[in-house]
């Protein structure tokens, strides 16, 4: 064999060899490319394909060959994955975007960004469309995203900030009881943080809150004074002060003033009912003498 023929061999060689071969140096983040290898031997590149909005039809194909059992499994499996993905996808993608937005910010202020840019802390979070107070709270769910990812790939569970904030200390300590943290907290029919923290609470591993004692109840108001009440009676001022709610709570604050307060009630009646009768008599008798 010639020298060219060796020599064209050992590319060919070397190129099948490349191919299969994975770099150990990171690659170029926007090409399909190793820069281990020699410019020759480096892929083609593809330009980068946006994912479809709508997803493609389902390959009915794949069910060629099985049996009717076999087709129906793999029909009802692909429907739970629907299903859960759309329950699920606004979870995901905000979870996702938690995380990015997060580990982004904690590399920007790392590299002091905001010094590159001239700017404060607080101004070049607003450059970015973020107000301060929320940065680090980005960098905090990130972090704590990052570390339940294990128990969120288990269980196939998004976390929002607010439930990795519950989450994350638990599973630092204990992976096994944040498990059981969740799954209690879905069995309840809402995973929210406040029921991560009441699940919790029933395991023993948070404390419960203090329950503060209830606010003392207003005081009623206090009871009308028997001259008062005597001398501003009548017939709607009784039927007011005599109230049963009204009546209930003052009992229950001095019973001797409600009943002085009753008799002279009563006693005031007694006179109103005495010059109701007189008028009823002198109305009867005129009514009479015309007829």
């Amino acid at each position: 064999m010639s020298k060219k023929n060796l020599v064209a061999q050992g590319l060919e060689g070397l190129k099948a060899e490349t191919a299969q071969r994975v770099s150990r140096v990171p690659r170029a983040a926007d090409a399909n490319r190793d820069p281990a290898l020699p410019q020759q031997f480096q892929p083609a590149e593809v330009p980068a394909v946006a994912p479809a909005l709508v997803p493609p039809a389902f390959e009915t194909a794949a069910l060629d060959g099985m049996e009717q059992d076999k087709q129906v499994e793999t029909l009802e499996a692909a429907y739970r994955d629907a299903d859960w993905a759309e329950g699920h996808s606004f979870q995901i993608a905000k979870m996702r975007g938690s995380v990015r937005k997060g580990e982004l910010l904690q590399l920007l202020l790392d590299r002091q960004a905001h010094e590159h840019r001239g700017l404060t802390v607080g101004d070049y979070a607003e450059s970015l469309g973020v107000k301060r107070q929320y940065v680090y709270e980005l960098i905090g769910a990130a972090q704590n995203i990052r570390v339940l990812a294990p128990l969120i790939e288990e269980t196939s569970t998004p976390l929002v900030a607010s439930q990795a904030a519950v989450l994350a200390p638990l599973y630092k300590a204990d992976p096994e009881a944040a498990g059981l943290v969740l799954q209690a907290a879905k069995d309840s029919g809402k995973l929210s943080a406040a029921s991560l923290t009441e699940a919790a609470q029933e395991l023993g591993l948070l404390p419960r809150a203090e329950v503060a004692p209830a606010p003392n109840p207003p005081l009623p108001p206090a009871p009308v004074s028997v001259s008062d009440a005597t001398g501003r009676l009548a017939f709607a001022d009784a039927y007011k002060v005599l109230a049963p709610k009204r009546i209930e709570q003052l009992v229950r604050k001095d019973p001797d003033a409600v009943l002085r307060q009753a008799e002279a009630i009563e006693a005031e009646i007694t006179k109103v009912q005495r010059r109701v009768d007189a008028a009823k008599k002198a109305a009867q008798k005129a009514i009479g003498s015309g007829a």
